[in-house]
């Protein structure tokens, strides 16, 4: 990729060695003091501000991305996380104490939450400002240092933010690296004291495998097919308009997109009427002359994408130009049961409609991923939303809308089983990137000796009488 250096033995061992280099100068005793961390965070917002012209041409440059949607769903959402963490980290980072009496002591406990010390963090390429750095916030948060790792498949981002983030701040808090999946192993190898990662399935399951070499923990954000569900009370042309939108963000590459849509059979028809109808509203009849819609990251990208769309009847859509990297909005009706485009997640700007006759058959039915990021349902109907709740094992799930949520630094965003695990954003992100370190302290005013060997019957006894206040 462009401006990436050569892996040759000398850089090998300048990215091994980085973690230690970090712990050494960046964490030298102790932890950043709260002001020093959000004078970190406001120094990376005030880099976000001051190249949002830049950004906003490198997304372009990457994925063809609207200047509308690389502000909203890019830099606005990481300067609302700093605000937030900047505003609420004295709070959160506050220490606690308490104090126990037991039998013949007094136990203090204080609690204050510690920084892991260097983290990496591996960028995504869909949206590869707002998933590169979201997590960097986190981890200045909870006072560490880390390394970046942009995706190479966004390379105008990745140099651009290696360029602005290294000028602006020293590698022992803040280092940029470009460079491919290799540079990405080498790093991996290193001795980190948490690995962030955000990408597929098969990739992460990489990262864990080589993280667990060296015992480092490791969080994953990954994805999944997200169900979006329309019951019989559920249509309306603002919940179409909304659910179009959601999918067709980003030319349909969000991790936590509409994946499927699923229709009551008694508004299948209105609603795909009402499909096509915004799909031509918000990107006239040829979308490929569109400025407000984007392109497909990679050629390889491309290809898997646009071998989706034979596998079911085209209702909407369905033109692609590959020099390009350009997939029309896809609408698939009459989809074979068993094809790729319902059991692999899509990531692209391809949607299935199927209709459903019952709510209860179509989530016992095992057709619904049920650990998917997250899950979508649109009804006004009591029951049909706390059947639905209860099925999904998401962290989230969400009703009557779509995408909004994982901007909200108020929730938690992450995933569970096959979708990852770890959570950030917000205060999650603060939890994520530290953990809790407690300092006991005792004052003795009797000495039980009936701990030590040789032990009795009779201590035996004490010990099971008196538990609560010995142990």
């Amino acid at each position: 990729m462009p401006g990436a250096e050569p892996l040759t033995d000398d850089r090998i061992f300048f990215l091994q060695s980085l973690p230690e280099k970090q712990r050494k100068e960046g964490l030298p005793e102790g932890s950043p003091s709260n002001e020093m961390r959000k004078k970190r965070l406001l120094k990376l917002k005030a880099l976000l501000t001051e190249h949002e012209k830049a950004l906003t041409d490198a997304l372009y440059a990457d994925l063809g991305k609207p200047a509308f949607e690389s502000f909203s769903s890019e830099l606005a959402v990481l300067l609302n996380e700093i605000d937030h963490v900047c505003k609420r980290l004295n709070r959160w980072n506050r220490s606690t104490s308490s104090r126990h009496l037991k039998l013949g002591y007094l136990e203090v406990l204080r609690k204050k939450r510690q920084p892991h010390g260097s983290v990496l963090i591996i960028g995504s390429w869909n949206y590869p400002v707002q998933l590169t750095l979201m997590p960097v916030i986190g981890a200045i948060a909870g006072g560490n240092s880390c390394v970046v790792k942009p995706s190479e498949y966004a390379p105008a981002t990745a140099e651009l933010l290696q360029t602005i983030i290294n000028q602006a701040f020293p590698p022992e808090q803040v280092h940029v690296v470009t460079g491919d999946g290799q540079v990405a192993g080498t790093l991996t190898s290193a001795s980190f004291d948490l690995i962030f990662f955000t990408g597929s399935g098969q990739t992460g399951r990489l990262v864990a495998e080589q993280a667990s070499k060296r015992l480092t923990p490791v969080i994953l954000e990954l994805g999944g097919k997200n169900p979006c569900i329309v019951d019989e009370t559920g249509f309306s042309e603002a919940a179409v308009k909304d659910i179009v939108w959601g999918k067709f963000l980003n030319a349909g590459q969000t991790c936590i997109a509409p994946d499927t849509l699923f229709v009551h059979e008694s508004v299948y028809e209105q609603t795909l009427n009402e499909i096509s109808a915004s799909l031509s509203a918000f990107y006239g009849e040829r979308p490929q002359a569109s400025a407000d819609y984007g392109r497909i990251c990679t050629d390889a990208h491309f290809e898997k994408v646009a071998a989706f769309i034979g596998q079911g009847t085209v209702r909407h859509g369905g033109d692609h130009d590959r020099a390009d990297r350009f997939i029309a909005p896809t609408v698939l009706t009459d989809i074979r049961p068993g094809s790729p485009v319902l059991e692999e997640e899509i990531f692209g700007p391809v949607l299935p409609v199927i209709p459903y006759a019952d709510l209860d058959a179509l989530l016992s039915g095992g057709t619904l991923q049920r650990d998917a990021l997250t899950g979508y349902l649109f009804s006004t109907d009591k029951h049909h939303i706390q059947r639905f709740n209860d099925y999904m094992r998401s962290s989230t799930t969400s009703v009557n809308q779509v995408i909004h949520h994982a901007a909200s630094p108020h929730i938690a965003f992450g995933g569970v089983g096959n979708s990852g695990y770890g959570a950030y954003h917000g205060k999650a992100g603060f939890m994520a990137f530290s953990y809790e370190k407690t300092s006991v302290r005792t004052y003795h005013y009797l000495r039980f000796s009936g701990k030590f060997p040789p032990y009795s019957e009779r201590n035996m006894k004490a010990l099971k009488k008196l538990r609560k206040r010995i142990l």
